[in-house]
């Protein structure tokens, strides 16, 4: 997190990022899972969903204000924040550092340009919500 900013400002990007993935997961049932014979209602401990995450709830109106922030930016820095949040995973598994020179690679720009426009955008957040 930038310097100086406080921890909620990552909370509402985040917040953001969520309603950027809402809605059901593509794709059929994985062919290993076998269906069960009966439907148990609330289900039991061990059943099959209980290795996914618990999914914290979008605020709305608070991702609406910070997607106007993300529309208003140009291409270049709406792909850093891609890289950052939403698109994460298509840079593989990467620390930090190694995602971010990765990305710049991809995008065509420099870390320092990518390092100032992140904080730029995280800075429009704070402003916005202040």
């Amino acid at each position: 997190m930038e310097e100086g900013l406080p921890r909620w400002v990552e909370d509402e990007i985040r917040n953001w990022m969520r309603s950027q993935w809402e809605g059901d997961w593509p794709g059929p049932r994985r062919m290993a899972q076998a269906m069960p014979d009966v439907c148990e209602f609330p289900p039991q401990p061990g059943h099959d969903d209980d290795d996914e995450p618990i999914r914290i709830p979008v605020n709305h109106e608070r991702a609406c204000k910070v997607h106007a922030l993300y529309e208003a930016l140009p291409l270049a820095e709406r792909r850093i924040i891609q890289a950052e949040y939403t698109r994460r995973a298509e840079y593989g598994d990467l620390p930090a550092h190694l995602r971010q020179d990765k990305a710049c690679r991809v995008i065509g720009i420099t870390l320092p340009y990518y390092k100032v426009a992140l904080g730029s955008f995280k800075q429009r957040v704070w402003r916005a919500f202040k």
